[in-house]
Formats: C-alpha cells, structure tokens, sequence
C-alpha cells in the first residue's frame, strides 16, 4: 500500500495528465479513484485504443495499448520474430506479445518517484506510443494474416 506523501504524489500527476489531454483537445474517460483514463486515436489503418494509469504503490506512469487483433496459432512464431525485431529497433516503450494467446500490448512507462512530472512528458509518451503503433499495428496484422511474409518484413525494417 502506498505512502500518504505518494499518494498525494500519484494524484498531482494524474492532474497534469489530465491537463494535458485537455490542452491537446484529446476526448477520454477518466477514473479519478483509480487513477486512470482512457482516450485513442484513429491511426492510418487501425485505431489505437489506449489506458494510462497512474500507480502510487510503484511510482510508474503506465500507458498500454491492446491491439485490436489475436493472431491464430500458425502464425505466432512469425508474429515473435516481427516483434522482436521491431522492438529492437525502438527507443522506447515495446510491443508485448504473449506466444500462447496471441495477443499483444504496447506498453510504455515513465517513473514519477520524487519528482514532479509535467505536460511534456504525457504529451511525449502519447505521441511517441501513438506514432509507434500505427507505425507497426498494420504490418503486424498483416503477417497475422499470411498477407506479409515475414522474410519481407523483416528485409523492409532493415533498409
């Protein structure tokens, strides 16, 4: 359970989260009890769901997106491969992808212990996790669907 002084901690970010969705004109849902909001994005080809939580017991911003899809069995190795390769590549955040489910995650996290977090920074993991993504999500569908080989894929991201 988390500290009075992080608790309070917890709520000054969920505030400055919330003023920046608000300042970048971006609809969502909020759950101030849990410290939680929900907001998304059309991306080219695929819209992009995502939930930020702010947690007061490890002192992480926490923004996950699920993609939209469950990739069928047979081609859930290729799928690890691409997702491997790509979060390789990225700076920040990773694609998470479960082997035996076929579902997978982005996921991106920033530290608020002892300190103060500002706009910028949701703003960053937003835009950055967005652009990410829609960067992604539609190459991953399509090895998925046996549309992309994977040997092109892979000859793609290394040019």
């Amino acid at each position: 359970m988390a500290e009075e002084k992080d608790l309070i901690q917890a709520q000054k970010t969920f505030d400055t989260l919330c003023r920046a969705l608000d300042n970048h004109n971006l609809k969502y849902r909020k759950n101030p009890e849990r410290l939680t909001i929900d907001c998304g994005a059309q991306g080219d080809d695929l819209p992009m769901d995502v939930n930020i939580s702010v947690d007061a017991d490890v002192m992480l911003i926490i923004l996950l997106s699920q993609l939209p899809f469950v990739v069928q069995e047979d081609k859930r190795i290729d799928v690890a491969v691409a997702v491997s390769a790509v979060n390789n590549l990225i700076v920040d955040g990773s694609f998470d992808y479960d082997l035996r489910s076929g579902r997978m995650v982005f996921r991106m996290t920033s530290s608020f212990l002892e300190s103060s977090v500002g706009e910028d920074v949701f703003s960053y993991m937003l835009l950055c996790s967005f652009k990410t993504i829609d960067d992604f999500n539609d190459k991953f569908l399509m090895i998925a669907k046996g549309m992309l080989p994977l040997e092109k894929f892979l000859e793609d991201l290394n040019k």
